[in-house]
């Protein structure tokens, strides 16, 4: 019985003998490591929105003689998501 603590005392004994001799504690304040993280950059940032075309406004005057005449109804258009009633509206130029 005692053989085997003395074998196992004598092998932590060595264990620790060669620990110190190489330098190498489990005691040893270690230093703290400076990591820095390298982040690839950033994407780069969208192209600017084309600049808003401006669409002239067309007015007509007709002569006299002529007016606009419009017809209004109602109409029902089948859509994917079922029977749906709109507004239409016809217009033309006519005489006076």
């Amino acid at each position: 019985m005692h053989s085997g603590t003395r074998a196992g005392l004598m092998v932590v004994l060595s264990l620790a003998t060669i620990a110190i001799e190489t330098g190498a504690s489990p005691v040893q304040a270690q230093t703290p490591v400076q990591v820095e993280r390298v982040y690839p950059p950033p994407p780069p940032p969208p192209p600017p929105p084309p600049p808003r075309r401006h669409i002239p406004r067309i007015t007509v005057v007709p002569l006299s003689r002529y007016h606009r005449q419009c017809d209004f109804w109602l109409a029902v258009e089948h859509r994917p998501s079922g029977d749906v009633i709109t507004p239409q509206q016809h217009c033309w130029w006519a005489l006076r």
